[in-house]
C-alpha cells in the first residue's frame, strides 16, 4: 500500500476485490439432498405423526444433543416452537417472563399471545446474554419463568443462571436459535432448561428453510407443548399424561407442524454441520487474530470454557473514541466503500419496539402490560450502539484471502482516521 492512498469513500481504490454477498447461505443443495426431496415428493408430502423424515429428523436432533434431552418436537419456525414452550412452562395473564434487553424479538414475544408480561433485564457484556445480577433484579412475586437466549452463539452463564432459578423456583427455558453445537463447559447448550427452543430458519448453521423444534426431558412439557400444535396421529401415538390424551383428536385447536421437505433438508443441514462448524471456526479464529492490532475494535470475546458453536455472524464492538469520534454509520459506509459485506445488527433493544414499549397488549386491546427494561446507560444499549455485524466466514482455507483483504480495510480505515473525522464533520454540516 502507498502512503498516500485514499480511502475508497473519498474517491480511492477499494481493499475487498470479491463482489458481494461475501456471505452465501445456506449452501446449494447436493445431489443426495435433492434426491431425497424428489422421492418424498412421490412417496408421501403429509403429515402423519413423527413419522418418516420427521420422526428422523427428532431422534438425530436427540443424538446431536448426546441425548441429554428425552424428548423432541418439530414445528413449522422457531417462533411456534417458543410459542408452544411458553404455553408448556404455563405462561397465561398474571405470569411475568424475565429476558434479555438484547436480542431477536421473536425469544419473548409469544408471551404476549398467551397474555402473559415481559421483563426486560440487562445483558452481560461479555456473554452478550442474559446477566444473572440483572437477573435476579427484576424476579417479583409474578416471575415463572427465565428465558436464557445464548446470543450470537455465545452460552450464558448458566452456572449462575440456573442457582438463581432453583433458589426461587423458576422454569429455565433455552433460546438455542443463534447456538446451534454450542457447549457450555463441556455440555451442549439446551440441555440446562427445562427446555429449549432451537430455531431452523434458513440463515442458522442448522437449516430447514423454516422450522423449529423443543426438546426437553419434563414429560408435562412435552405432552402440552405436543398438543398447542399438533393433533390425531401425533398427540395420540406420543401424549403421555392419558388425560391430556382426551385432546388427542384436535390437539388444543392449532396446526404447528413441520413438513417432511423441511425435516428432509434439516436432516441433511445437520449431517453436514460438523464440518461446517470446523471451517467457521478455523475461519472466525484467524479472523479475530487479524483484527487484534486495529485499535478502534473490541474483538469477539469467547470465555475459556465455552464453545461457540455455528457462531452466528462475527460481531465486534466500535470503539468510537479510537477512531476519532467518527459515528457508527459513517465507519459502516467507509468499510462498505471498501468493499466489505458489513452493518449494524439488525436486532435492537427490545425496549425500542412497539410491541414492548407500549402499554397496551396489541392482541387483547385493553390489557396493560409492564415496561420494565433496564436504565438508560445499560450494556444492552452499549452493545446496540457499538456492534458491527460481519460475516461468518464458513469456507476454509478459500476465504483466507478474503479474510486478509476484510482486515486490510480496517487498517485503512485506522490509518486515515483524521480523513474521516473530516468527512463525518463536513457531512453533517
Amino acid at each position: 500500500m502507498t502512503s498516500d492512498e485514499r480511502l475508497a469513500l473519498l474517491g480511492g481504490a477499494p481493499v475487498i476485490e470479491q463482489p458481494l454477498p461475501h456471505e452465501v447461505w445456506p449452501p446449494p443443495a447436493d445431489q443426495t439432498e435433492l434426491s431425497e426431496l424428489a422421492g418424498q415428493r412421490n412417496t408421501d408430502i403429509s403429515i402423519k405423526g413423527n413419522s418418516g423424515p420427521i420422526g428422523r429428523l427428532e431422534a438425530d436432533f436427540l443424538a446431536f444433543l448426546d441425548n441429554r434431552a428425552r424428548f423432541a418436537v418439530t414445528f413449522n419456525s422457531g417462533t411456534s416452537a417458543l410459542l408452544a414452550a411458553y404455553f408448556a412452562l404455563g405462561v397465561r395473564e398474571g405470569v411475568d417472563v424475565v429476558g434479555p434487553a438484547l436480542t431477536y424479538h421473536a425469544a419473548l414475544s409469544p408471551v404476549f399471545a398467551l397474555r402473559g408480561d415481559v421483563v426486560l433485564a440487562d445483558i452481560d457484556p461479555a456473554t452478550r446474554g442474559l446477566d444473572p445480577a440483572a437477573l435476579q433484579a427484576a424476579i417479583t412475586e409474578h416471575t415463572k419463568i427465565v428465558t436464557v437466549v445464548h446470543q450470537w452463539g455465545h452460552p450464558c452463564d448458566m452456572d449462575a443462571i440456573l442457582r438463581i432459578a432453583e433458589r426461587h423456583g423458576l422454569r429455565v427455558l433455552e433460546d438455542c436459535s443463534h447456538a446451534h453445537g454450542s457447549h457450555y463447559k463441556g455440555r451442549p447448550v439446551g440441555t440446562f432448561g427445562d427446555a429449549a427452543v432451537f430455531s431452523l430458519q434458513a440463515n442458522k448453521a442448522i437449516y430447514a428453510g423454516e422450522g423449529g423444534i423443543l426438546v426437553t426431558s419434563d414429560p408435562g412439557v412435552h405432552d402440552r407443548a405436543t398438543l398447542l400444535g399438533h393433533y390425531r396421529d401425533r398427540s395420540r401415538d406420543s401424549v403421555l399424561d392419558e388425560g391430556l390424551r382426551a385432546h388427542w383428536v384436535t390437539g388444543y385447536g392449532l396446526k404447528l407442524r413441520m413438513s417432511p421437505f423441511n425435516a428432509i433438508v434439516a436432516r441433511h443441514a445437520l449431517a453436514a454441520f460438523p464440518a461446517r462448524k470446523e471451517a467457521r471456526h478455523r475461519c472466525l479464529r484467524y479472523f479475530g487474530e487479524q483484527l487484534r492490532d486495529v485499535p478502534y475494535l473490541e474483538p469477539v470475546h469467547v470465555a475459556d470454557h465455552v464453545d461457540m458453536g455455528a457462531w452466528y455472524g462475527y460481531k465486534p464492538l466500535y470503539r468510537t473514541e479510537a477512531l476519532g469520534g467518527v459515528p457508527r454509520s459513517v465507519l459502516i459506509d467507509a468499510l462498505r466503500a471498501e468493499g466489505m459485506e458489513v452493518g449494524a445488527p439488525s436486532g435492537p433493544r427490545l425496549s425500542t419496539l412497539p410491541l414492548y414499549a407500549r402499554p397496551e397488549n396489541p392482541l387483547f386491546p385493553g390489557t396493560p402490560k409492564k415496561r420494565a427494561a433496564p436504565r438508560a446507560g445499560s450494556h444492552a444499549e452499549h452493545v446496540e450502539r457499538h456492534a458491527l455485524s460481519l460475516p461468518t466466514f464458513t469456507n476454509w482455507p478459500e476465504d483466507m484471502k478474503l479474510i486478509d483483504q476484510y482486515a486490510e480495510a480496517f487498517r485503512k480505515v485506522d490509518r486515515h482516521c483524521d480523513a474521516l473525522v473530516r468527512y463525518a464533520v463536513e457531512s453533517r454540516r
